[in-house]
């Protein structure tokens, strides 16, 4: 009977034995489409089996329902196909009278049951009285769900507000869809998530097997080729790049969670052809921005041994052992300057270790466990020191010496806190009672004033020396707090809680300091770093995070690789190694510290920095501002060269070296161009004039006998840079402002850029047109350039676009290049010609392989405002770009294989990335053994 009225609303829906085309369908309002895309991939993938498309078959209309005259009968027709129905609200939604509309059919014909919801914005707040929303206090409630009586309970919803841009990879996002995959799949959420990790394990297996498989075939195919040298040529070029491909591909999936390793698979796969691959090139830039934008790099692999959860982690003082306690009820130790063990397990306790501590002389190591006791143990033999401690009447949860190495304090389930005389292993006093419920840890300041400790009352208390409590206890956490930790100073005491937060204090007077930290879903750890400059904290949601205590920003991106809760995490003494522990039973070690930039800012300009240009030898770089100034810089070094150059009268527009670095020439809004001598930074001759507005660019011939300049009044004018006279008439022929101008590298032909839309050819000889203008652009070409070759012609404008030409014949070569989301302001060639960059509106640097029409890795981020310019210099290392920000950035080389083979090499091993390739294969970095 009960079966059969659950299933009567679906009945009266479909009809007697109605099977469903789809496990769920989502109702979304347009502008909440990323939203509701992030929620589909994630349910099609999550409990995913092998073999399967997608995990559940989600309807979603802006992919599923084709165009119909009657598209609310197919909507109809759609849910009433769906087990499901779930609902993402926000303010776009309650706006949107399809969505509710969609849930209030889905009440009359299903009712409350099987609905859910997600919260993209807003807020909801449940009446339990009317059994509504509060339509008062709900931004984002749909007109139905705040009548009252319309649902019988509040109903599931999870929020996805803070998880932009809703991608399932990311582990908070994708924790919330597993709730919402959960019932539909009719299993508990820790089954799902427990298959959806087997799966994820096995399609990692798998991929490894097919690139080993690709790879054999590849083999083989060499071997059945031998009868040709030029078949053989061949399959070795074919395995080669089939191997680079699997690289490149391994590499982008790597990035986000291990960037050196991803560095040192794209250095591979740069090095398994000839030329790098552009998939490769774009691989390496790819996760050298990302090991960039990482604070702390894992080192090597994780180190594991124990066959279960690992609870609690301690680095010796000294820095030589760290030592690990699990719930397999051992306590192992390991050189962390090679993750090897040291020595066998220590072993003793009955029931899982959950606390361990060395002793401030490194001589002692203490373990406290679930069996009630505090054991002492002597790290350089392994061996037990005495009878274990005991006297807690529950488990006992942490364990802390004294500064002075005299007292050891421990922690118990059974509410005390308890000193022990370590010379005479005696209880040193009564326990320290006042903890309504379990006390989980427990901690001394550096200066024996002070001793915190933490527990299940959501309180942490302090006590002194004698064991008193020290003021009223520090409240603030609205759950347990799991976890104390003292700055080296004392200044500063930090305790962490179920309820997701860290939390500051001044343990002098108890008082909060700032606001709490916030990011995990649950904490389980903190500890201060040595110098106190950096706060650690581990959490049930996989990660490690850290923080600036002072300011409480969160540093850099969180630090993942565990696959489950993160238990414990410490410092080494100098700050160049961190530790954390996991519930998946692996210690892994961070190096916090490698700081590594690729963008280095050179300040100096007081406004906008329109132009950059490098010498030909490479060791001068100049630039041009809106301050007035052109300004030279040592690239080297980063520091500017002698004072300003100035003599214009407004905002300085362009700059560019002669081919022989002997003269600088300059242009300005002042309607002039400007020569200087680089070595002096003296003028040279009077300004160039005859434009009759202003000169936007300025270019050398490749010859040194010309010099050409645009500007606002639609012409092109060409100059004797000797002599500073006019070579011939103007250019005429765009319609309105001339933007840019570029000499081809034989100095046949010269560019020019408009905003009239178009680019234009013409014979600096004669001065007349060659050929027919380009067009394409749809509005204002800011930026041209030639490849070194001359066999290639770039253009970038208004439209967002860069877009190559073949200056021969005037035709555009490939489609339009795009990835910039404003206005491109600059491009410019390497010198090889492999590689053309772009400055946008949009704040970015991009990269991209002209060859392929493809872009080479993720933007370059670093200015605050516009970027307006880019430059290679000569020997194709650096990459400069100027921005409206007045801020000039020299990029490192993120493209170089050998750079990213030495950024990889500390924390890479050799077996790492053997993984990765066939067996055999010689790897072309310097790693780890």
């Amino acid at each position: 009977m009960c079966a059969q009225a659950a299933e009567a609303p679906e009945q009266q829906a479909r009809g007697p034995g109605a099977s469903f085309d789809y496990d769920a369908f989502i109702s979304y309002a347009h502008h909440d489409r990323p939203v509701a895309a992030g929620i589909q991939k994630g349910l099609h993938r999550i409990g995913r089996r092998m073999g399967h498309l997608h995990a559940l078959r989600v309807f979603r209309d802006a992919t599923d329902l084709t165009a119909s005259p009657d598209l609310w009968g197919r909507v109809i027709d759609a849910m009433d196909r769906a087990r499901y129905l779930i609902v993402v609200l926000s303010p776009h939604a309650v706006a949107s009278g399809w969505v509710n509309k969609e849930v209030a059919h889905w009440l009359d014909r299903r009712g409350p049951d099987r609905l859910m919801f997600v919260v993209a914005d807003g807020h909801l707040t449940w009446d339990e009285d009317t059994g509504r929303f509060d339509p008062d206090r709900s931004d984002v409630a749909l007109p139905v769900l705040t009548e009252p009586g319309v649902l019988a309970a509040e109903p599931f919803y999870v929020d996805v507000s803070e998880d932009a841009p809703w991608d399932p990879a990311a582990p908070m996002f994708r924790e919330k869809v597993t709730d919402l995959a959960a019932p539909i799949h009719g299993k508990p959420k820790y089954e799902l998530a427990g298959e959806d990790l087997r799966e994820h394990r096995r399609f990692r297996r798998l991929r490894r097997a097919a690139i080993a498989g690709l790879v054999l075939l590849t083999v083989l195919a060499l071997a059945a080729a031998t009868i040709a040298f030029d078949r053989q040529q061949e399959a070795e070029r074919q395995r080669n790049e089939a191997i680079a491909l699997a690289l490149a591909a391994t590499s982008r999936d790597t990035a986000t969670s291990n960037p050196a390793v991803a560095l040192a698979l794209a250095a591979e796969s740069s090095r398994a052809t000839p030329a790098p691959l552009w998939q490769a090139t774009s691989a390496l830039v790819n996760a050298r921005v990302a090991f960039a934008q990482r604070t702390t790099q894992q080192v090597r692999t994780p180190i594991t041994g124990h066959t279960g959860p690992v609870s609690a982690v301690a680095f010796r003082p000294d820095g030589a052992q760290l030592a690990s306690a699990s719930l397999d009820n051992t306590v192992r130790l390991w050189d962390p300057a090679t993750g090897d063990p040291v020595g066998a397990p220590l072993t003793g306790h009955t029931d899982p270790i959950d606390g361990v501590a060395f002793s401030p002389d490194g001589t002692r190591l203490a373990s406290a466990s679930d069996d009630g006791t505090v054991r002492l143990w002597d790290p350089a033999t392994g061996q037990p020191i005495g009878e274990p401690f005991t006297g807690h009447t529950g488990s006992v949860t942490s364990v802390a010496f004294g500064p002075d190495g005299t007292r050891l304090a421990s922690a118990g389930a059974d509410g005390t806190v308890r000193l022990w005389d370590l010379a005479t292993g005696k209880p040193a006093g009564a326990p320290l009672t006042g903890h309504t419920g379990s006390v989980f840890a427990v901690a001394f300041g550096p200066d024996r004033t002070r001793l915190a400790s933490a527990g299940s009352d959501g309180t942490v208390r302090l006590w002194d020396p004698t064991g008193r409590p020290v003021g009223e206890p520090l409240t603030g956490h609205t759950g347990e707090v799991t976890a104390v930790a003292f700055s080296p100073d004392g200044t500063r005491l930090a305790s962490a809680g179920s309820d997701g937060t860290v939390r500051l204090w001044d343990p002098a007077t108890g008082d909060p300091v700032g606001a709490p930290l916030t990011g995990h879903e649950w904490v389980s750890a903190v500890a201060f770093g040595p110098d106190g400059t950096r706060l650690a904290s581990a959490g049930g949601d996989g990660t490690v995070r850290l923080w600036d205590p002072v300011t409480g920003a969160q540093v850099g991106a969180p630090l993942t690789g565990h696959t489950g809760a993160v238990t414990a995490v410490a410092f080494g003494p100098d700050r160049t190694r961190l530790a954390s522990a996991g519930a998946d039973g692996t210690v892994r070690l961070w190096d916090p510290v490698h700081g590594q930039t690729i963008g280095a800012p050179l300040t100096g300009h007081t406004d906008i920095v329109t132009a950059v240009s490098f010498g030909p030898d490479g060791t001068r770089l100049a630039t041009a501002g809106a301050d007035t100034t052109v300004r030279l810089w040592d690239p080297a070094t980063g520091q500017q060269i002698g004072a300003p150059l100035t003599g214009h009268t407004g905002a300085v527009t362009a700059v560019a070296f002669g081919p022989d670095g002997t003269r600088l020439a300059s242009a300005g809004s002042d309607g002039t161009v400007r020569l200087w001598d680089p070595v002096h930074g003296q003028p040279i001759g009077a300004p160039l004039t005859g434009h009759t507005g202003s000169v936007f660019a300025v270019a050398f011939g490749p010859d040194r006998t010309r010099l050409a300049s645009a500007g606002s009044d639609g012409t092109v004018r060409l100059w004797d840079p000797a002599t500073g006279r006019p070579g011939g008439d103007p250019l005429t022929g765009h319609t309105d402002a001339v933007l840019d101008v570029a000499f081809s590298p034989d100095g046949t032909r010269i560019a020019s850029a408009g905003t009239d839309g178009t680019v234009r050819l013409w014979d600096p000889a004669s001065g007349e047109p060659a050929g027919t203008p380009l067009t394409g652009h749809t509005n204002w070409v800011f930026a041209v350039a030639f490849s070194p070759d001359g066999t290639r012609l770039a253009s970038a404008g208004v439209d967002g676009t860069v877009r190559l030409w073949d200056p021969a014949t005037g035709q555009p070569v490939g489609d339009p290049l795009t990835g910039h989301t404003d206005f491109i302001m600059g491009i410019a060639f390497s010198p090889d010609g492999t590689r053309l960059a772009s400055a946008a509106y949009d704040t970015t640097v991009r990269l991209w392989d002209p060859v392929h029409g493809q872009a080479i890795g993720p933007p370059l981020t670093g200015h605050t405002n516009w970027v307006t310019a880019v430059a290679f210099s000569p020997d194709g290392t650096r990459l400069a770009s100027a921005g409206d920000d007045g801020i000039v950035r020299l990029w490192e080389p993120a493209w170089d294989v050998d750079e990213a083979c030495e950024l990889a090499a500390p924390y890479v091993t050799r077996a790492q990335v053997q993984e990765y390739v066939p067996s055999g294969w010689e790897t072309g970095c310097p790693y780890a053994e």
